[in-house]
């Protein structure tokens, strides 16, 4: 039975009880309003019976069905909204979910395809060497691309298991330099400037450093287009690092800043989108930046585009 079934079945189901209640309610006010009546009657042959006291009464019963009926009234109300806050999250994480699957199945597909047809052709053809280098630059993005996505998986994999971070002393200078060199040599075609200040050291995770920098990276080199530079900066100030890396993509709307940072979550739908990607690497972003206590900031990039700023306490 599909969702939407089971929607219109707990819709019924409410309607059933509010109009039950409903029901109740009426007829207990109508009993009581015929004892009521009654009482008045018999009040007067008999010399014990108070009319007033039997009105007090009948005001006193009145009150207490109509409090009982006001809370079993907000009880039902409250019950919808939170059945249907659950609902409405069940439906979020499905087509998140959904998405994820469709991203993930057209991930893995594209550059397996596009491996196999290189070697192919490598196999069967006698190429000029320098098509067959052009081929094997090709082969290695996607090889890239390929080891990009499952290290995610296996990462979002690990941090559902509480993932153990192993805090040390390092030189955050030479990891992003040595990341930077590896995605000049994946995309040589793309333009990638950097202003990376010598000798920054925090306490951090070393590994976690890897993954966090490689999917900002990937990420601005996905969404700027091809002609446009990634820029990226690495600064002291006072005794904070900050670490900016800036795109010249579409941008980011102010509504969306806080969605891409969820697991799964990509703006769009995954069935009409052109950009490649899962949802999970500015997710493991903002784990880590948490773990080690920093703050990501998602600015606005001029004239367009997106600045992805993470800020760290430098080590003493």
């Amino acid at each position: 039975m599909s969702k939407i079934k089971y929607r219109y079945i707990h819709i019924l189901i409410v309607f059933y009880i509010i109009a039950a209640f409903t029901w109740w309610a009426i007829l207990l006010y109508q009993r009581t309003l015929e004892i009521h009546e009654l009482q008045l009657v018999l009040a007067n042959f008999v010399e014990d019976m108070d009319p007033d006291e039997i009105k007090k009464e009948f005001v006193k019963q009145k009150r207490m069905i109509m409090g009982e009926g006001l809370v079993f009234g907000l009880s039902i109300l409250v019950s919808m909204i939170l059945m249907s806050k659950a609902f409405l999250s069940e439906i979020n994480v499905n087509r998140k979910l959904n998405n994820f699957l469709l991203s993930v199945t057209h991930e893995l597909k594209t550059p397996i395809a596009s491996l196999k047809l290189i070697l192919q052709t490598l196999y069967k053809k006698d190429l000029e060497m320098s098509k067959c280098k052009d081929l094997i630059e090709t082969a290695h993005e996607e090889s890239t691309r390929l080891e990009s996505l499952v290290n995610n998986i296996l990462t979002v994999a690990q941090m559902d298991q509480s993932y153990n971070y192993n805090f040390e002393m390092i030189r955050l200078d030479n990891i992003l330099n040595e990341r930077v060199t590896r995605f000049r040599t994946a995309y040589s075609e793309r333009k990638i400037i950097t202003e990376i200040n010598s000798n920054v050291e925090i306490k951090a995770d070393r590994e976690s450093m890897i993954k966090l920098i490689d999917n900002l990276i990937d990420n601005a080199i996905k969404y700027s287009p091809s002609e446009q530079p990634v820029r990226i900066f690495l600064q002291t100030i006072a005794n904070q690092v900050i670490l900016s890396i800036a795109d010249q993509g579409p941008g980011i709307e102010e509504s969306e800043k806080e969605n891409i940072l969820e697991k799964f979550y990509r703006i769009g739908n995954e069935e009409t989108r052109k950009t490649s990607g899962t949802g999970l690497g500015l997710f493991i972003v903002n784990e880590i930046v948490n773990a080690h206590k920093g703050h990501l900031r998602i600015k606005d990039n001029h004239p367009e585009g997106s600045i992805f700023e993470i800020e760290f306490l430098k080590s003493s």
